[in-house]
C-alpha cells in the first residue's frame, strides 16, 4: 500500500507524518536547508532503514519518533564531536555533567524564547533538554559515544502545527536552526577551566573512594565542606558553619596533583552520633547519605563520600512485606505460623524497619544509617527493666543484633542517637555533635559505659532472595510514576511499589530508570533462577554500559543512573510479588 507523506522511522516502525514538512538535509552550505514535499513511500520497504542523518555545520543530527499517537512528539539527537571540546579525559562521565548542565540552561532558555503566549500550544516549536541536579550521574540526556568520539545530546522537540493537522515548516527549521546555532556558539564559548574542575573533583572523589575501601572506612566527611542545604534545596546554605573535623578522626588523604585534603574518617563498625536538639547530627547523617554520589564542585559536599551501597533505614509504617525470613529481629509473630517466610500487606514501624533491615543484608549494602527519630522506639532498644516487664517479647531488639551485623556479615551502622544511651555501650566511635561542631568523645564514653556483648544466640542470616516469575506471559500496558510532595510511586498495571522512604532516589529521572528496570525484571520468565541483586546489576549494567549507549538514547524519556541496592529495595515493596530466600524450596 502506498501512502503519501513523510515518515520518520524508530526501530523499525513508522510513523506517518502530516502533509509535508521541512526539514534540514545534508549539505555544503551552512544554510543549506532544503525543503522535502509530499513524496509516496512505501512502508513495507522502510521498516528497517535507519534514521536520517543530516548535518550542519560541524554538528551531525536525527530524529526518532515517541509515539504514533503523537507523531509531532520527537527526539532530536545532535552529536557533537569531541574535538570541539578541546580537552583530554579518561573517564566522560564529569564532561557529560559539565556539558548538559551547561547546554540545558542554553536550550530550555531558548525555548522560553519561542514560546508565543498569542498563539495556540501545538502552534509553537516545543523542545526542552534534560536537567542536571548536584551530583555526576550517568544521564540519558548527553552520553558520550566511544565508537564515533562524540557527546550526543538529547533533546524533546515538538513540531509546530498548524490547525493541529499539517506541519509548519517555516517555524519549524527556524527552531531546528536556532538550536544548532546556539548549540555551536555554546561550544565555541565553553569555559574550559570550568569544565577541568569538574574532571579534577570528579576524579579526586574517586581516589578518596578508593581509600575508604582500602583503609576499612566507610565514610569521610572532608574538613570545609557546607552540609546544611537552604530551605530544603539541592543548594548549600548561606552562612553555614563549614564542617572541621576532631583531631583524634582526622586523615590527610593525598592526590595525583600533589594536593592533599583533611576531613574526618568514620571507621567501619558501629559510630553514634549524637548531641541535642537541632545540634546539626541528622544534618550531617543526611550528607553522609548523599555521600553515596560525587557531588558537583561548589555544592558544598564535593568531598563527603560514603560508602555507595550505604542505606537508610526507616519505620515504614503500612508498607508491603513479602516472603522475608524476619526471625534474626523477631523471635515469632503473634497470630503468624512463621517468621522465616514472613509476608503482611500492612507492616507495623518495628516489622517494617526490621524488615528493611533485613533487605538491606540481602541486597549487599555495607552500611546502615539509622536516625531514631525516623525509628520505632519499641524495635530499637528495650531497657533493663522493661525486658523484666514484658519477658515474652517477640522483638529481638536492634541493640542485640547491631554488632553481630557488622562482626558477623561485615555491615556498618551509623545511628543518630539523642534519646538513649543503651546504643553507647556497644559502639566503636562516639560523635558529640554540638551547634555544628563535632567531638569525638569515644575515650570518655568507654571510661563511663562498659562494652555490652549480648548473649543472645547468633542469628541465621538469609544469603540469597529469589524473585518467582508474575503469571502473565502479557507485556505491561500502564507504566507511570508519581511523584509528588507526599509520594513516590511507581505503577506497573497491577503492581505497585511506594518507594517515598527510599531517599536515596533524588531525581524524577531515577524513578523512570527504576521502572524501566522493574518492567525488565518483572518480564523474566528465568526470574527465579538467578539471586535477585545478582540478576538486577546484570541488567543495570546492560542498560547504563557505554555500548548499550543506543538503547539508552532512544527511549523515550530522560534516565538517570540507579543503584542497584535501591532497584532491589523497591522490587521488594511491589504489592503482589511472591520470594524465597532458598532455591531449593
Amino acid at each position: 500500500m502506498m501512502i503519501s507523506g513523510f515518515y520518520f522511522i524508530e526501530r523499525g516502525f513508522i510513523m506517518k507524518r502530516f502533509k509535508s514538512i521541512v526539514l534540514p538535509m545534508q549539505g555544503k552550505s551552512k544554510t543549506n536547508l532544503i525543503w522535502l514535499y509530499n513524496t509516496k513511500f512505501d512502508p513495507t520497504e522502510m521498516e528497517d532503514e535507519p534514521a536520517k542523518i543530516y548535518s550542519y555545520n560541524n554538528f551531525k543530527f536525527w530524529f526518532s519518533g515517541t509515539s504514533h499517537r503523537n507523531s509531532e512528539k520527537l527526539m532530536l539527537f545532535v552529536e557533537i564531536p569531541k574535538n570541539l571540546i578541546n580537552i583530554n579525559f579518561t573517564n566522560s562521565l564529569p564532561v557529560e555533567t559539565y556539558l548538559l548542565k551547561y547546554l540545558s540552561t542554553i536550550i530550555n532558555g531558548l525555548s522560553r524564547k519561542h514560546t508565543n503566549t498569542a498563539k495556540n500550544v501545538r502552534e509553537k516549536a516545543q523542545f526542552q533538554s534534560q536537567n542536571v541536579n548536584g551530583v555526576f550521574l550517568k544521564r540519558s540526556g548527553l552520553l558520550y559515544n566511544e565508537h564515533n568520539e562524540g557527546f550526543i545530546f538529547k533533546i524533546m522537540f515538538n513540531v509546530p502545527l498548524l490547525n493541529a493537522l499539517s506541519i509548519n515548516a517555516k517555524a519549524t527549521i527556524r527552531a531546528i536552526k536556532d538550536i544548532l546555532d546556539n548549540i555551536e556558539t555554546s561550544i565555541n564559548a565553553i569555559d574550559l577551566k570550568k569544565c577541568q574542575n569538574y574532571i579534577d573533583t570528579y576524579l579526586k572523589q574517586e581516589t578518596i573512594r578508593k581509600y575508604l575501601s582500602e583503609n576499612n572506612l566507610c565514610s569521610f566527611v572532608g574538613d570545609g565542606s557546607i552540609l546544611p542545604r537552604e530551605n530544603n534545596t539541592i543548594y548549600p546554605k548561606i552562612k553555614a558553619i563549614p564542617f572541621k573535623s576532631p583531631e583524634s578522626l582526622q586523615i590527610n588523604i593525598n592526590f595525583q596533583d600533589g594536593s592533599t585534603i583533611t576531613g574526618m574518617a568514620i571507621k567501619q563498625g558501629v559510630t553514634i552520633v549524637t548531641g541535642g536538639g537541632y545540634s546539626g547530627k541528622t544534618t550531617l547523617l543526611d550528607a553522609i547519605e548523599m555521600g553515596i554520589y560525587n557531588h558537583i564542585p561548589k555544592d558544598g559536599r564535593e568531598f563527603v563520600i560514603t560508602d555507595n551501597t550505604a542505606l537508610k533505614i526507616y519505620a515504614e509504617d503500612g508498607r508491603p512485606i513479602n516472603n522475608i525470613d524476619i526471625s534474626p529481629l523477631f523471635n515469632f509473630i503473634p497470630n503468624h505460623n512463621n517468621s522465616h517466610d514472613f509476608s503482611t500487606t500492612h507492616a507495623s514501624g518495628s516489622v517494617s524497619q526490621a524488615a528493611n533491615i533485613i533487605e538491606g543484608v540481602l541486597g549487599e549494602s555495607n552500611l546502615l544509617l539509622i536516625d531514631e527519630d525516623r525509628s520505632a522506639t519499641n524495635f530499637m532498644i528495650r531497657d533493663i527493666n522493661m525486658r523484666k516487664v514484658v519477658p515474652n517479647e517477640p522483638i529481638i531488639p536492634f541493640t542485640d543484633r547491631v554488632r553481630e551485623l557488622y562482626e558477623e556479615k561485615d555491615v556498618s551502622t551509623i545511628l543518630v542517637i539523642g534519646g538513649s544511651s543503651e546504643y553507647l555501650k556497644y559502639a566503636d566511635t562516639v560523635i558529640l555533635i554540638n551547634e555544628f561542631h563535632a567531638k569525638d568523645i569515644t575515650s570518655e564514653i568507654k571510661n563511663e559505659f562498659y562494652q555490652c556483648n549480648s548473649n543472645i544466640e547468633k542469628a541465621i542470616w538469609s544469603e540469597e532472595r529469589y524473585l518467582l516469575p508474575i503469571n502473565t506471559t502479557e507485556t505491561f500496558i500502564n507504566i507511570k510514576s508519581i511523584v509528588n510532595e507526599n509520594q513516590k510511586k511507581i505503577i506497573l498495571d497491577d503492581y505497585n511499589a511506594d518507594i517515598s522512604f527510599l531517599t536515596a532516589l533524588i531525581t524524577d529521572y531515577q524513578i523512570h530508570s527504576l521502572a524501566l528496570i522493574i518492567e525488565k525484571l518483572l518480564m523474566k520468565r528465568d526470574i527465579n533462577q538467578f539471586n535477585l541483586i545478582d540478576d538486577i546489576k546484570k541488567i543495570l549494567d546492560n542498560i547504563f554500559k557505554s555500548d548499550k549507549i543506543e538503547d539508552l538514547l532512544l527511549k523515550n524519556y530522560w534516565y538517570e543512573n540507579v543503584r542497584p541496592i535501591d532497584i532491589f529495595c523497591s522490587v521488594n515493596r511491589i504489592r503482589g510479588l511472591s520470594f524465597y530466600t532458598n532455591k531449593d524450596i
